[in-house]
């Protein structure tokens, strides 16, 4: 599926101006959108230049798609980090068993 899907976008999806939403996808790979997002991920994990922008995913024509790409990413990347401050800011409010008011969450990620 992920070699189809690779070869599907390379070839008929090149370029922003080619862009293939989501929603065509699953229905052209009988797929869910998680599945979609999953895949998209994989291809870009392996090397693959698979960019995404207001309608939908492409893989990248040149070097100038895919360096736009990685900076809304990396924006996006910048504000799930905000979120994530004022969630484990938030934990002051939710006292553990122990009573502490704190907790380590990369150890907490580790034990599980």
């Amino acid at each position: 599926m992920e070699h189809d899907f690779l070869i599907y976008i390379k070839e008929y999806h090149t370029g922003k101006q080619k862009a293939v939403s989501s929603a065509y996808l699953q229905d052209r790979f009988c797929i869910s959108s998680r599945t979609v997002r999953m895949l998209v991920n994989q291809l870009r994990n392996d090397g693959n230049p698979i960019c995404s922008g207001d309608n939908g995913y492409y893989y990248a024509a040149d070097r100038e798609e895919l360096i736009a790409s990685i900076r809304q990413m990396s924006s996006r990347i910048r504000e799930i980090s905000k979120a994530r401050r004022g969630l484990v800011k938030a934990l002051e409010h939710f006292p553990d068993d122990n009573g502490q008011l704190r907790l380590d969450l990369d150890n907490e990620a580790e034990k599980r």
